[in-house]
């Protein structure tokens, strides 16, 4: 693996963040790497997997991956391994490393009329909360989608920072969430994404 000295977390401010279109350089000295990766156009994944598998290898080094379904991947024979996590759509893979602590990635295709669009109003008030549904329900139509999706895939960045699985939202789990920060992506038209990672006070890696 290769020897990096990261930069503190601290100075990552919550804001937008940058992708890397992969194959790219990168700083070997960045704490966060987010990159996004040509996919083909499919729901079926297992050629976007091994693409993954071989970006993460590139920035990693020789080293061997261990994916479990609904686990993060995780670096073999390492105490003190990344946080690296995924995140597919047809069109689009993306992948974030982050070598200060847990991180979580989420990725939406905005489909121009999704089959769930009847039920955004539900959805949002049974796993965003009654706060970010009411203000969703307050936008212009033509906004609510984008809104929402945005929501989405911020909630699931944090949770995914946690380790977390969906479930239904609580003051519990809001509490839970508090202490990611959350950025939202820069990426190609019709993609929506978010990344997560804990604040420094929260970070055990810090």
């Amino acid at each position: 693996m290769v020897a990096r000295q990261p930069r503190p977390a601290i100075e990552m401010m919550a804001g937008l963040a940058s992708v890397l279109r992969w194959p790219a350089s990168f700083d070997a000295a960045q704490e966060r790497l987010i990159v996004a990766v040509d996919a083909p156009d499919t729901p079926i994944r297992e050629t976007a997997r091994q693409q993954v598998r071989d970006v993460l290898r590139e920035i990693l080094g020789d080293v061997e991956l261990i994916s479990r379904p609904g686990q993060p991947i995780r670096v073999a024979g390492q105490v003190k391994t990344p946080g690296i996590s995924v995140s597919h759509e047809a069109g689009l893979s993306l992948v974030a490393v982050h070598f200060g602590g847990p991180v979580g990635i989420d990725l939406l295709r905005m489909p121009e009329y999704p089959d769930w669009r009847a039920e955004l109003p539900t959805l949002a008030v049974d796993y965003l909360g009654p706060t970010i549904a009411r203000q969703i329900a307050e936008l212009p139509p033509i906004e609510q989608l984008a809104c929402f999706a945005s929501a989405w895939t911020r909630h699931e960045a944090r949770l995914k920072c946690l380790g977390l699985g969906l479930e239904e939202w609580s003051d519990l789990l809001e509490n839970r969430l508090a202490p990611c920060q959350v950025d939202t992506l820069i990426l190609p038209c019709g993609y929506i994404g978010a990344v997560a990672t804990l604040t420094v006070a929260e970070n055990p890696a810090a």
